[in-house]
């Protein structure tokens, strides 16, 4: 899947513009040509809508990813082997998942 390339978005409407004039008002195919234009200038704004809507929502998820491991996960794993001794049970687990949490 490809991206909506302004440009060629923008040479298209242009050129659209252009036969508009072009025909006149006389020309049955005016209409269809200004329908063409409309629903692409809709669809491209809906695109530049949801384009935002995507940014916004992986700005979110990255600031929360940080603060997932970095305040909040760090801190656990640091506090639980300070807790947990070699010998015990829990500590291949501990080590496992400090290995996974920090190769992330």
């Amino acid at each position: 899947m490809q991206g909506i390339s302004k440009s060629r978005h923008v040479h298209l409407m242009d050129a659209l513009l252009q036969l508009e004039t072009l025909l006149g008002k006389e020309c049955e195919c005016l209409q269809q040509a200004t329908e063409y234009r409309v629903d692409l200038e809709n669809m491209h704004s809906n695109y530049e809508r949801l384009l935002e809507e995507l940014a916004r929502q992986i700005t979110n998820y990255e600031v929360m990813y940080s603060h997932v491991k970095i305040q909040f996960l760090g801190k656990k794993l640091k506090e639980l082997k300070k807790e947990i001794s070699v010998e015990m049970p829990g500590f291949p687990m501990l080590a496992q998942n400090i290995r996974i949490a920090y190769g992330t």
